[in-house]
């Protein structure tokens, strides 16, 4: 999918804002990944868990979450970790081998490609670090735990709804009362909201300015 090549540009685009000049770690999420907690706590706590960098901080790698689904993918490709002056080389090799393979669809399958190329010593040049999700992360189905996050008021720091999903897929109106509650919005809030929105794509006059933020 060609789309998918776009997010191992992320160091280009993050040197294009020169307010992130300072940055030195940069953490990327696919749009269909939300932040349910604090993203600053979710940053020390994987700090302590994984040794970014070490001792080899001069060798291209990048980190992922391990994929839910192992035992047909190494890595979750939708949550990146990325150091901003080694992981180039990893990025590149990323895209190399994603364009290689247009056909598919998961940009999982090009993480599984250079996991194996790692693993038999062909690729040298990147290392592909894949950590424990622990409980950072929660992909939310139809089993009604969209409904439990929100009567429990518990959120994971991050929450993955697969970008295919519908109203329908959980239930007429839960996925609009999910980011709803997990934004915290006032029912005033909501309603402008929605007024934004019916402004941008259905039209309003100029003049009509309750349909402003």
């Amino acid at each position: 999918m060609t789309v998918k090549r776009f997010k191992t540009y992320v160091i280009d685009y993050v040197d294009m804002v020169p307010e992130l000049d300072d940055a030195e770690w940069i953490y990327y999420l696919d749009i269909d990944i939300l932040v349910g907690a604090p993203f600053i706590d979710l940053v020390q706590k994987l700090g302590e868990e994984n040794n970014f960098g070490g001792n080899d901080d001069t060798v291209s790698k990048f980190y992922f979450f391990k994929n839910p689904r192992a035992y047909q993918y190494v890595a979750q490709g939708g949550f990146m970790i990325a150091h901003r002056e080694t992981a180039k080389k990893c990025l590149e090799l990323w895209r190399r081998e994603i364009d290689s393979h247009l056909e598919e669809e998961h940009d999982q399958v090009s993480l599984n490609l250079i996991s194996r190329s790692i693993e038999e010593g062909k690729e040298l040049s990147c290392r592909l670090m894949v950590m424990d999700q622990g409980d950072h992360i929660s992909y939310p189905r139809r089993d009604g735990s969209l409904n439990n996050m929100m009567r429990d008021q518990s959120y994971t720091s991050l929450i993955h709804i697969r970008n295919t999903a519908k109203d329908t897929f959980f239930g007429e109106g839960v996925y609009e009362r999910f980011v709803t509650d997990l934004l915290m919005l006032t029912s005033e809030e909501k309603k402008q909201g929605e007024k934004l929105v019916t402004k941008r794509f259905f039209g309003y006059k100029e003049e009509d300015d309750s349909a402003t933020l």
